[in-house]
């Protein structure tokens, strides 16, 4: 986290709403751009987004001094996407895009490989998409892809590899992905 963060969590934490407001500025986009492509709807992203911030508005004067703010956010986040499925909500997740395409093999090839993508996603259990989202997509390092799921970074690693592995199979045995593969 930026020093200017730790400071704004330290003033927000004490209760000051405009630095809270200036981390919601900051933040707002990115946990928008998250939950919309776990849940592939835009204004039930908006809702998640606006529960996540109200939560961790309520919460954040009960946290510790050293607070991770940016994996804590997005644990809250990942939570409260979760918490509306287990409610019976469909979640359908979109595709991610992997670290090292260019921006032109990134929109020719999610034309061609948005439906498996997103058919491979939806059969992965939710705890292996949202690891691969976090990763690959938001750019968390493993650090903060275990803090915002609440797991060790062993862990983090463990269930990565195989999110990795499920993900490669079941984008293998679709009949419409071809030679293509995310490795």
């Amino acid at each position: 986290m930026l020093t200017d963060d730790r400071h704004l969590v330290e003033r927000a934490r004490a209760g000051d709403a405009d630095a809270f407001g200036v981390l919601f500025e900051h933040y707002h986009a990115p946990i928008l751009n998250y939950l919309n492509r776990m849940v592939s709807d835009r204004a039930l992203a908006e809702d998640l987004t606006q529960d996540t911030f109200i939560k961790a508005y309520k919460s954040l004067p009960k946290t510790d001094p050293d607070l991770a703010f940016k994996a804590w956010l997005y644990r809250i986040a990942t939570n409260t996407a979760i918490s509306h499925l287990r409610r019976g909500k469909i979640v359908r997740w979109l595709p991610f895009v992997g670290e090292h395409e260019t921006r032109a093999e990134r929109i020719d090839s999610q034309v061609t490989r948005t439906s498996d993508i997103s058919a491979a996603l939806d059969q992965l259990p939710k705890h292996y998409a949202s690891i691969l989202l976090l990763r690959h997509y938001q750019g968390l390092s493993l650090a903060e892809t275990a803090q915002a799921l609440d797991i060790t970074e062993n862990a983090a690693k463990l269930r990565l590899f195989r999110a990795r592995k499920a993900f490669a199979k079941i984008y293998e045995d679709s009949p419409l992905s071809g030679e293509e593969d995310l490795r």
